[in-house]
């Protein structure tokens, strides 16, 4: 009788010590005194418990009566307790974030890889997705900050129903280039049929492979092709605006053919054989005036596209400066 006596008290002790367990969404007023596993223990938010992983080189250790957990590397997927904090994947390649709980993917890292500072928050070097990877738009940030540089950073994605998908190709010198506010694109340099937008002249306007002809957007599409005939081609003009480097494409049409497609209302050229004043009117270059002694491309006065006679008399009706 006094052995089942015994019994059920040890029974008791168990059950006690059982309840004592923390588990997650208990209260709780500090971080458990005993980790969960090597990297994993259970930290106290808000007066609940929450499963945080711990697979930093330090793991979590057990250190004067409460847990310390080294949180700084992770899993896809892996539970976490502090939101929008930065972690390191385990593979060093990659970056998550703490979002509702659970580890998120937020990019891949090239060069140097994923790096931890010294407050134990990830760092990424020139951060990339790939099509397909997993996403998660923050509604505190634009649709180009939820976006990422593909693996070739030469084109861009963006975050669509929770995956990465390709959006613009960046076919300019630069590429596709990472910052902190998301990617930024150099589509200055495009083939027939890419995307476009009207809207937005850095956008609507690109350069051929070849640099001799510019595409210009119709309903979306970089589809109208215009000859770029003049000594500079089709060349791209960088400036800097907002905190950004733009690339915007620009055609040389100062020496053009009549009947050729033009890219300005109003542009004036010289014939290419020198000889006619040429205006781009109705999308063509039309003539604008045939010049007997042929056209000057600038003037001695410093004006472009004269016709040389021209020239010559707004020369001699200048009167002589006065000595």
């Amino acid at each position: 009788m006094k052995k089942l006596v015994v019994g059920l008290g040890v029974a008791s002790l168990f059950v006690v010590f059982a309840s004592c367990k923390p588990s997650a969404g208990g209260e709780c007023k500090e971080n458990a005194t005993s980790c969960d596993s090597p990297t994993s223990r259970f930290a106290c938010i808000a007066n609940r418990y929450v499963l945080e992983t711990c697979k930093g080189a330090k793991g979590c250790k057990e250190e004067k009566g409460t847990t310390v957990c080294d949180s700084s590397k992770g899993d896809l997927g892996d539970p976490c307790a502090q939101a929008n904090v930065t972690v390191c994947g385990t593979d060093g390649k990659t970056q998550y974030k703490c979002v509702e709980g659970k580890l998120a993917f937020v990019s891949r890292c090239s060069k140097d890889g994923c790096s931890v500072d010294d407050n134990g928050a990830g760092h990424c070097n020139d951060p990339f997705a790939k099509v397909g990877d997993t996403c998660k738009n923050d509604s505190t940030k634009t649709e180009r900050g939820n976006g990422a540089c593909n693996e070739d950073f030469k084109s861009e994605l963006r975050c669509k129903d929770g995956k990465f998908a390709l959006t613009e190709y960046c076919r300019g010198n630069e590429g596709c280039v990472p910052l902190t506010t998301g990617p930024w694109c150099d589509r200055s340099v495009a083939n027939e049929g890419d995307d476009c937008d009207p809207d937005k002249e850095e956008f609507a306007r690109s350069c051929d492979n070849s640099k001799e002809n510019l595409y210009t957007c119709v309903n979306h599409k970089l589809t109208r092709k215009v000859h770029c005939g003049g000594e500079g081609k089709c060349y791209v003009r960088q400036y800097g605006q907002d905190g950004f480097s733009h690339y915007q494409a620009e055609c040389d049409q100062s020496l053009a053919k009549a009947g050729e497609e033009c890219a300005k209302e109003g542009q004036a050229a010289c014939s290419d054989d020198l000889k006619d004043k040429l205006m781009c009117s109705n999308g063509k270059f039309g003539l604008a005036e045939a010049c007997k002694k042929g056209c000057l491309l600038r003037a001695p006065d410093g004006t472009p596209f004269q016709c040389a006679e021209n020239a010559a008399k707004a020369i001699s009706d200048t009167p002589p400066k006065k000595k």
